[in-house]
């Protein structure tokens, strides 16, 4: 099958279905979730490209459409590996344990495998691995764990999950012991491992200690220096290896000692910062990242004060910033290398001896080219530090310290806006909804609000109705923030959702109400709407399990939140491919027989008793979603 996408032809393919005991052609399968992936995202990418209403219009609904088959396609594809491995396990031949591996090894080392499917496939390898049904000499059990280590932490840099994180690091220790190695090229395997091994993550969460990591770091490097190594990858990767291996002190220093001194002796680390700096200071190629910390080490040293510390920063910074927006899209690890500095930046800023106006300045320039340069992010979904140093840089103390409360949010939802306009278009139609439903509430029936959003008097609940209207559009606009943490998770809706996705996805009020705390004022008025916009009314539904939402004063508030949530999600036409969008004669009817149960059934009567109230919200809901739309992404058309 052809679609044409902005005069480019794009293939959108099927496999067929074998016969059960056939081995899929499981190579083909992951290649074309790939090719999908990549059709997707050319489809998400082209909204910008139309700045006239009705071709935006009709390639919008053309891209829903498309997005809705995508979805099938891979569920198809996916179940077609999956089923297969679901047969007695006996009857399934060696032949198809070593094509999984060499397919999933190849996609791999081409950095294409979906970590969430990936880990999946891994514990499909491993239980055979294990089993005693693999030839000794066709186990791999070793470049497995090496997968299935670097996908967990990929899995945990979403979902924050310890048990995930503790798991990967026991999964990539595994992959470099003797008694657990064997590959198809040992070297090769190993190295994956120990570049994994050497992050000072592992450090930082107190799971590893200097003496490993050093044990670690001199592996590396010794398999770096073997003859044939650089034959065993490209130019590229071998450079980019050997530099990390020359690196790691540079890392320990900045990454670990310089944020928790107990880590490294004083003594030790100063002669070790004197090394780093000198060597750095003599090389006139040194990377923004080295740069940027050779002038926190110099700063800490005492050879530089943070203010002239800065103006080199800034001058540097400067200079490098058009040929930074001169990329047309950024690799992941291009955006890491873009972003890391900044965190240094910002550090050297907070401790100069300038004005605090002077500061306040220079950290907002710093988020608009922090923003900038998500802009120019390409979506490659397979790595996830992005979502890592979106949520460091947007809540980083020594940074946010200078913006006022509602900036530190702005930036938050510009730096998610940048990576996914479909979040935040969301929102803002609920929002719309909430506003609608509110301004009905406040005409017709005022005493449904209680006591939550005024002020009692002799007996009596005085209201301000701006400040009503306000306050539940604000809520909508925020109820959803903690998304911005999980973006990838968010964004994999090109095909059905693991479990570990869902898990991770419940986790977005609690992540939501964590996040507003960069900003208290709004924590203290959003907490409870963000908190519980996805439990049920009656309390014993929805997530997350540990808040109640029966006895938070702001309940009637919370509900309207969730009735419009649910009513938005429910009639989206644009960006659920998993289902057909409602109408919302529909909707209300599935309202009214939860009502009591999952929704309040004060506020669907209250629908249904006003004619004019309901008219509205199936406005809304129905045929306005596109004016809606097309006025949210016109703002970041190219």
């Amino acid at each position: 099958m052809i679609f044409w996408l902005v005069g480019i032809p794009v293939f959108c393919q099927t496999p067929v279905r074998s016969d059960s005991t056939e081995i899929p052609d499981f190579e083909r399968c992951f290649r074309l979730l790939e090719e999908n992936r990549s059709v997707y995202n050319r489809y998400n990418d082209s909204i910008f490209l139309f700045k006239d209403h009705v071709a935006w219009t009709n390639f919008f609904k053309r891209r829903a459409m498309k997005n809705t088959h995508l979805f099938l396609v891979n569920r198809e594809i996916i179940n077609i590996v999956f089923d297969y491995f679901k047969q007695d396990r006996k009857q399934i031949p060696h032949e198809a344990y070593q094509q999984l591996c060499d397919g999933l090894q190849r996609l791999y080392m081409e950095e294409k495998v979906d970590p969430f499917l990936g880990n999946q496939l891994c514990d499909i390898l491993l239980e055979y691995y294990g089993s005693g049904r693999c030839p000794e000499a066709s186990n791999f059990a070793g470049l497995v764990d090496n997968f299935k280590g670097e996908f967990l932490y990929e899995i945990h840099t979403l979902g924050k999950e310890p048990d995930a994180l503790k798991k990967s690091y026991e999964y990539l220790k595994r992959a470099v012991a003797e008694d657990r190695y064997r590959s198809p090229n040992p070297v090769e395997s190993s190295l994956m491992a120990l570049e994994n091994l050497t992050v000072t993550n592992w450090l930082i969460y107190k799971m590893q200690t200097v003496k490993e990591r050093r044990a670690y770091v001199l592996e590396l490097r010794r398999l770096l220096s073997l003859p044939h190594t650089c034959q065993l990858m490209s130019e590229e990767d071998y450079g980019r290896l050997n530099e990390k291996a020359k690196n790691t002190e540079e890392s320990l220093v900045r990454n670990v000692y310089l944020t928790d001194s107990t880590v490294l002796e004083k003594q030790f680390a100063d002669s070790l910062m004197q090394v780093i700096v000198a060597r750095n200071l003599a090389n006139p190629h040194l990377s923004e990242l080295s740069y940027s910390r050779t002038l926190v080490m110099q700063v800490k040293m005492g050879q530089i004060t943070a203010t002239e510390a800065m103006g080199k920063a800034v001058r540097r910074n400067r200079n490098g910033m058009k040929k930074k927006f001169s990329t047309a899209r950024y690799d992941y690890r291009q955006l890491q290398a873009a972003l890391q500095p900044f965190m240094n930046y910002f550090y050297l800023n907070d401790l100069s001896d300038v004005s605090y106006r002077r500061k306040r300045a220079a950290v907002k320039r710093m988020y608009r080219d922090i923003i900038t340069i998500y802009h120019h992010r390409l979506d490659q979904q397979m790595e996830n530090s992005y979502v890592k140093y979106l949520n460091v840089l947007a809540t980083y103390p020594r940074a946010i310290k200078y913006l006022k409360e509602v900036e530190r949010i702005r930036n938050f939802n510009e730096l998610n806006v940048a990576t996914q306009v479909t979040t935040y278009a969301h929102s803002v139609h609920v929002a719309m909804i909430a506003k609608k439903l509110m301004e009905g509430i406040l005409a017709y029936q005022p005493n449904l609000l209680g006591g939550a959003l005024g002020e009692r008097h002799h007996g009596k609940v005085f209201l301000d109705p701006k400040e009503c209207l306000n306050f539940i559009y604000q809520a909508a606009l925020y109820h959803d923030i903690g998304k911005n943490g999980i973006i990838s998770v968010v964004n994999n809706d090109y095909r059905p959702l693991t479990d570990e996705e869902f898990s991770i996805i419940k986790t977005h009020p609690s992540l939501g109400a964590e996040l507003l705390k960069i900003a208290p004022s709004l924590y203290e008025k959003f907490r409870d709407t963000t908190l519980g916009h996805h439990k049920w009314y009656n309390g014993k539904g929805g997530y997350p399990e540990d808040f109640d939402n029966t006895k938070s004063p702001k309940r009637i508030l919370i509900d309207i939140i969730t009735l419009s949530d649910c009513m938005q999600a429910a009639t989206e036409r644009v960006g659920r491919n998993y289902k057909d969008g409602k109408t919302f004669d529909m909707v209300m009817e599935e309202f009214r027989r939860d009502a009591g149960t999952k929704y309040n059934p004060d506020l669907v009567k209250f629908i249904d008793s006003h004619e004019d109230v309901a008219r509205d919200l199936a406005v809304l809901v129905g045929d306005a979603w596109v004016d809606i739309y097309f006025n949210i992404y016109s703002k970041y058309m190219r």
